[in-house]
């Protein structure tokens, strides 16, 4: 079960999606919400060199406009939340420049994190939560599209299965929404019987039947460049409400960065999506 969500409630993009989907997963699962908002200090180079009244009063009012746009945010999200009567709490984290780490601090103590899409045209310091919450804080995020409109309902669940450690984590995190699903769908892209070993998707199949879950699988093939649009397409056709599906990523320097796959699908994902490493 789910019983502790926090929520990342974006700034600079519409709080709207997330707020709607949010709110409707912790209906379904009765669960206690947390809503956080972040507002990064604004900072300007020539402030080390010309401290004018300026830069100062111009600096001052971009981030008192930050802090009213999150008040708002927040404001929204308690509204929503308050309608359906379930246990929550709001705040704002503001002034830390390391907020985006504080917040995947935070997240660890969730069941799952959940927050929007990057909106890539529009760059802002929001759209490093995802990535920073999905490697660091040890939990499931769940990602909602900036395009979602309304509340989640995930009566049908698709899986990406490719047998790696990332996918099964995130089947195993996905366990509440699986049996919450009306139809359930794996889909495995490129699957080769001769390596995949023991790990098939007719594996998977058979461990979630002993959970009482029925699932069909389907088969695709495409290039390393296009996974991500297969699965996607897939989604389309099957009408699928949430999509299930390991992130992975290359270390460098100790940090990682997004693997192509995962980096496809926080660039073009239309369909909500829970991701697990």
């Amino acid at each position: 079960m789910l019983s502790d969500i926090v929520v990342h409630i974006p700034v600079v993009q519409s709080a709207q999606p997330v707020i709607d989907c949010a709110v409707s997963i912790g209906s379904i699962f009765d669960a206690h919400m947390d809503g956080i908002a972040c507002v990064y200090p604004t900072f300007d180079p020539l402030m080390a060199f010309e401290a004018s009244a300026a830069n100062v009063a111009a600096l001052t009012a971009a981030t008192q406009s930050n802090m009213d746009k999150a008040a708002s945010a927040l404001d929204q999200f308690e509204i929503a939340v308050r309608r359906i009567g379930i246990s929550h709490g709001a705040r704002c984290i503001s002034n830390i420049t390391y907020a985006t780490s504080l917040l995947t601090e935070i997240s660890r103590l969730y069941d799952l994190s959940i927050v929007a899409q990057p909106d890539y045209s529009n760059p802002n310091r929001d759209a490093l939560v995802p990535e920073a919450l999905l490697f660091d804080s040890g939990r499931p995020i769940l990602m909602v599209p900036y395009i979602h409109r309304g509340p989640l309902k995930p009566d049908r669940i698709l899986i990406c299965w490719d047998g790696g450690r990332p996918a099964a984590r995130a089947v195993h995190d996905a366990m509440p929404f699986l049996h919450k699903a009306k139809a359930i769908d794996i889909v495995s892209v490129n699957e080769d019987s001769a390596t995949v070993g023991e790990v098939s998707s007719e594996a998977l199949q058979t461990h979630l039947a002993r959970h009482d879950l029925s699932v069909e699988v389907q088969r695709t093939t495409a290039d390393a460049a296009n996974i991500f649009n297969a699965i996607l397409s897939l989604a389309a056709d099957k009408n699928t409400d949430l999509i299930v599906m390991g992130g992975y990523g290359h270390s460098k320097f100790r940090e990682f960065v997004l693997g192509g796959v995962t980096r496809g699908i926080f660039e073009t994902l239309t369909v909500p999506a829970l991701i697990s490493h």
